[in-house]
């Protein structure tokens, strides 16, 4: 496995475990009305866009290089 490969899986994990996190401060029964989940679900998706902007770009800066 290349190490362009492990940082797209990396990065594309930390997404998953963002939008996760996110879902849970927004939809889980015993956080509702409670203004620190709602602020870290806003902050957690921030971070995944973030991770995607990242992504895209990481993509973009290594499309040329050949790596084996």
């Amino acid at each position: 496995m290349s190490l362009k490969t492990l940082h797209q899986i990396i990065i594309f994990a930390g997404i998953s475990i963002s939008l996760i996190f996110a879902w849970f401060c927004f939809f889980d029964p015993s956080t509702a009305g409670n203004v620190l989940y709602t602020i870290a679900g806003i902050g957690s998706l921030g971070a995944a866009v973030g991770l995607v902007g990242y992504e895209i770009y990481f993509l973009k800066k290594t499309r040329r290089l050949i790596i084996t």
